[in-house]
């Protein structure tokens, strides 16, 4: 008898295991849409012109003064190594409205040969707190290219020159 009630509560605990592995690894790699979609449902807001709780957030470093840039999101935003943020909202977005129509997944082409990550640049936009996407660009001796929520894709001005009217006049994010 009591060797059935240890196989019992054996298998319970492996089926709770089970359970919680499951529902671990179903969580991992959903902090955001794929870049296509999220850019679909991002340009029907624009289109609806619903800017109600979008804001931008911009986290930057000047790219001419410093030398040592962090090799993730994580590090640049989580362990604030940016030199300046800047938050946007709706009410001011509203004014740049024709450059937001500008962000979509129309022309995004996916790139298959990816750069080494140095984070000078981040921006994300969110609808009251939850994010809908985020850019990061990034350079080579050769080539540009970005991420749009962790994909890699040929470069598009459109996703930088959204955020040129919000950044400091003396930024070398500004020149062309």
């Amino acid at each position: 008898m009591k060797h059935k009630k240890n196989i019992g509560l054996r298998l319970y605990f492996v089926l709770l295991l089970a359970l919680l592995v499951a529902i671990v690894l179903s969580s991992c790699g959903r902090n955001y849409m794929s870049p296509e979609r999220a850019l679909r449902d991002f340009s029907n807001r624009i289109e609806r012109g619903n800017l109600d709780g979008l804001t931008l957030t911009i986290y930057y470093r000047d790219i001419l003064t410093t030398f040592h840039f962090p090799f993730s999101v994580e590090d640049f935003v989580g362990r604030g190594m940016y030199e300046r943020k800047i938050v946007v909202d709706g009410t001011e977005l509203e004014e740049y409205i024709e450059l937001l129509r500008q962000v979509d997944a129309d022309s995004l082409m996916p790139v298959t040969q990816e750069f080494p990550m140095l984070v000078m640049l981040y921006y994300v936009f969110e609808v009251n707190g939850r994010k809908i996407f985020s850019f990061v660009p990034r350079f080579s001796d050769d080539d540009s290219n970005m991420l749009i929520n962790g994909i890699e894709f040929e470069w598009k001005d459109a996703f930088i020159d959204v955020i040129r009217p919000f950044l400091p006049k003396d930024s070398p994010w500004l020149w062309d």
